[in-house]
């Protein structure tokens, strides 16, 4: 079943299920499978959440109204805001403008349908990587009393890391407590993440929704031919790309993506990583610096590009993903 519509650079994409007659090819991530599975990993303010909001946004965007095609798939959207850093006013502002841009001349439709698409919208705060669990597998429940009429396409994990550290903390703690007085806490505080992993693979078996999980860049593994970093996984257990050799990119490294022991296989790995301004050579003077920090450093910070590397199952290649964060919004394609 097609998913998200999704535009980026139209110099590269990754595997795309198979292709209509059609003489262009697809664009990257054109259309999603229902059930796929992807991270997205990056250093602070690489534009994890922003990337986020834009798969949001077409899922609980209307598909048609009056008529009119609005490109999202009118369906609700569940986030499990573990970071606190999801901003319902941002995505709203990401609606009005969208919507805007199609009706110029309504204003008032296109606040009302901004307004009824985050009615679609569900956001969760767990506070423990054992809440986050429970409250997924909660889920099921959760939608077939309070939102019947919607069908879940989307559910999304921001950040799949927040919690990691201190669960860690914890299990290490706890093995040096006697397994006679650990009781029944003791495996499920040591192995927390496998049953947030097993809680989404059961919801990807029942609702076959997309899923996101926003995921740290913690550790560099290597950097690619371009401007983009890879970053070592620092989750355990965790579905992953192979890593990746700093000179090399053997065949082994670009195999299938393995999927985890249980029911959750990663279908795509996104890495992104701003767009670096380079620093002023030492030998520039004062005058050429100012004038240089004018005409192009002070538009690549306010263009607000970000580059991305998109790895996919079942494909060798490793493509690039570019977009723009504005104040009013992201510019992808």
């Amino acid at each position: 079943m097609s998913m998200l519509s999704y535009r980026t650079s139209p110099t590269a994409s990754p595997y795309i299920p198979p292709a209509t007659e059609s003489a262009a090819p697809p664009p990257l991530l054109s259309s999603l499978s229902r059930g796929c599975v992807i991270e997205v990993q990056g250093p602070p303010s690489s534009g994890k959440t922003h990337l986020l909001y834009h798969f949001v946004l077409l899922c609980i965007s209307p598909s048609k109204e009056m008529s009119m095609d609005f490109g999202g798939n009118g369906l609700a959207a569940v986030v499990y805001d573990t970071d606190s850093s999801f901003d319902v006013a941002r995505l709203h502002q990401l609606l009005l403008t969208r919507f805007s841009l199609i009706i110029p001349h309504n204003i008032e439709m296109a606040r009302r349908l901004a307004e009824e698409s985050l009615r679609r919208l569900h956001i969760f705060r767990p506070a423990s990587l054992l809440q986050l669990a429970t409250s997924l597998l909660y889920l099921p429940h959760y939608h077939k009393v309070h939102i019947p009429e919607h069908e879940i396409g989307l559910v999304a994990v921001d950040s799949i890391s927040a919690f990691y550290w201190p669960n860690l903390f914890i299990a290490e703690q706890m093995r040096n407590v006697p397994q006679s007085a650990q009781g029944a806490s003791g495996p499920a505080s040591a192995h927390a993440l496998q049953h947030v992993l097993t809680a989404l693979g059961r919801i990807r078996l029942s609702n076959a929704p997309l899923i996101i999980l926003t995921n740290w860049g913690l550790n560099p593994a290597w950097q690619s031919s371009g401007q983009v970093t890879f970053y070592k996984q620092h989750l355990h257990p965790f579905p992953h790309c192979p890593e990746n050799d700093a000179n090399t990119l053997s065949s082994s490294v670009l195999s299938d993506l393995p999927p985890t022991p249980d029911l959750l296989p990663l279908t795509h790995h996104i890495t992104l990583s701003p767009v670096s301004v380079p620093p002023f050579p030492p030998e520039l003077s004062l005058r050429d610096a100012i004038k240089q920090e004018v005409e192009y450093r002070r538009r690549m910070v306010q263009k607000g590009e970000i580059m991305g590397l998109v790895r996919t199952a079942g494909s060798r290649e490793i493509r690039h993903l570019t977009f723009c964060i504005t104040s009013e919004n992201i510019d992808v394609g």
